[in-house]
């Protein structure tokens, strides 16, 4: 096949890719050879160019969304039959959502990911493993990513292009050509000269500085893209096979498990009737305890515990038909660990009320619900006979969909509305809330309209009292629209 192509084509060329693909092996089904490379070139250069008009000395916004389906287009444009690229279209459309709503760090995490899973998913073949391809492919990006750079594979190329047959018709177009297009050059730069109008026209002067950032800003796009474009797919990984979690690898034995349920649940037990009688029958706290540090040191605690209660859970779940007396158990220890973190939540809820909300504390909020969560999925599984994959299957999908939906929640704004609406006589660090950004404007706004004398305070704090605006339209996303407005960024008056 290879001969074939080399016939058809420049050798050069046909190696398509010479510093990218290792083995040479092309998994998918393939265009001719030409159309191949015209299409891949064809596409870089487009997508090079699209990143300057999207990227270039602009925020971004609905921009790396854009990118993010130019890229997949250009990689799957002969893709045949387009029915199967439905799917991975649909993926990548959900993976861009997050970052359409605000561009941070968890969004474009989603980004990055939905689209090289939906490259995966549109050339991996019906019969070859999803996961293990996937996996190889991934473990060839950064060779290709740093194949550039490697000096054997220039003088490689360089020994092909002096071998190739084509090369004796450069050589003849360089003959015919030089001599009038440097005569040309010669007799245009005269003529410049002696035209005034030519000459004013043409007098760019351009500055080389911003020219070298220009062009390594695009150098850059091309070695990041080119790989994503390669139509080929490694050779799938070979997985170890998951290794059944049993309590006798653990050490434990049905009498070390029963007797470890049975003092476990006694423990946490003695703490949940604490906790309820603190948190829900005002029973009085210790001689010098306040309600916040009752909650500041029993929170995190607490969560840890339900974490290594989640795992013993895991533990344990093997020695279910050896006693009658494990299930039971094993069912009231994570039921009361269930129960474990909504005081944990109620525990932080305390200290929030007392200290204010911050990022810290709304993480291990959202964290603690998720503990909770599993927990319950863990009851389920022990309820339903169901084994220890299906639990860590469907607890990683429910931390996925928790980190996926978080990415629409203007965490900002909840904080600082939290925190302003704290009573009159309360200590509000302002400092930390007008660290939190132009995405908390109306909140701030709201806390004036109620208490007008924040003004000044939130002025000399740093808070930004005008809208944040969207100056151009690559810059453009659901939270900001909602937030601020479009149109050009005013400068503040200067005041003395």
């Amino acid at each position: 096949m290879g001969q074939e192509i080399a016939r058809d084509v420049p050798q050069v060329l046909a190696m398509d890719g010479w510093w990218l693909d290792g083995d040479g092996s092309d998994r998918t089904d393939s265009p001719p050879g030409t159309r191949r490379v015209a299409i891949r070139f064809g596409g870089l250069a487009f997508l090079v160019l699209l990143a300057d008009l999207l990227f270039w000395h602009r925020t971004p916004g609905i921009s790396l969304a854009l990118f993010a389906a130019a890229i997949f287009a250009v990689a799957t444009w002969d893709r045949m039959p387009t029915a199967r690229l439905v799917r991975p279209a649909l993926l990548l459309a959900l993976g861009t959502l997050p970052v359409v709503e605000y561009v941070q760090v968890l969004s474009v995490g989603f980004l990055i990911a939905s689209l090289a899973a939906s490259l995966v998913w549109a050339r991996v073949r019906p019969e070859d493993p999803w996961l293990a391809t996937g996996l190889a492919w991934f473990a060839r990006l950064p060779g290709a990513w740093t194949a550039p750079f490697n000096p054997d594979r220039w003088s490689h190329a360089f020994r092909t292009l002096r071998r190739a047959p084509e090369t004796g018709v450069l050589r003849r177009l360089a003959a015919d050509w030089a001599f009038p297009l440097g005569g040309a050059l010669v007799f245009a730069g005269l003529l410049v000269g002696a035209n005034p109008v030519l000459g004013l026209a043409l007098d760019t002067r351009p500055d080389l500085f911003p020219l070298l950032q220009r062009a390594l800003f695009w150098a850059g796009v091309a070695l990041m893209v080119w790989p994503l474009l390669d139509r080929s797919l490694a050779v799938p990984m070979t997985l170890p096979q998951p290794l059944a979690m049993s309590g006798a690898r653990l050490g434990l034995t049905r009498t070390a498990v029963l007797r470890a349920l049975v003092i476990f649940n006694a423990l946490i037990a003695v703490q949940t009737v604490m906790d309820a009688a603190i948190l829900l029958g005002g029973a009085a706290l210790p001689e010098g305890m306040t309600y916040a540090e009752y909650a500041h040191r029993g929170a995190y605690p607490l969560l840890a515990t339900a974490l290594l209660a989640g795992a013993f859970g895991l533990a344990a779940r093997p020695f279910l038909h050896e006693h009658r007396a494990v299930r039971p158990l094993l069912l009231l220890w994570l039921l009361q660990n269930v129960v474990l973190c909504g005081a944990a939540m109620l525990r932080l809820d305390l200290y929030v009320e007392v200290y204010g909300l911050t990022y810290l504390r709304v993480h291990a909020m959202v964290w603690m619900a998720l503990v909770a969560m599993t927990l319950t999925l863990a009851l389920w599984q022990v309820m339903r006979g169901h084994g220890n994959r299906w639990l860590l299957v469907r607890g990683a999908l429910l931390g996925l969909a928790t980190l996926y939906a978080s990415c629409f929640v203007n965490v900002a704004e909840k904080i600082a509305a939290t925190n302003l609406s704290a009573p009159a006589n309360s200590e509000v660090d302002y400092t930390y809330i007008c660290g939190l950004g132009p995405m908390a404007q109306n909140a701030y706004n709201r806390a004036i309209s109620d208490r007008p004398y924040r003004v000044g305070v939130l002025s000399r704090s740093g808070c930004t009292l005008e809208e944040p605006r969207i100056a151009h339209w690559q810059e453009w996303g659901f939270r900001k629209a909602r937030v601020g407005g479009y149109g050009p960024v005013e400068a503040e008056p200067k005041t003395r």
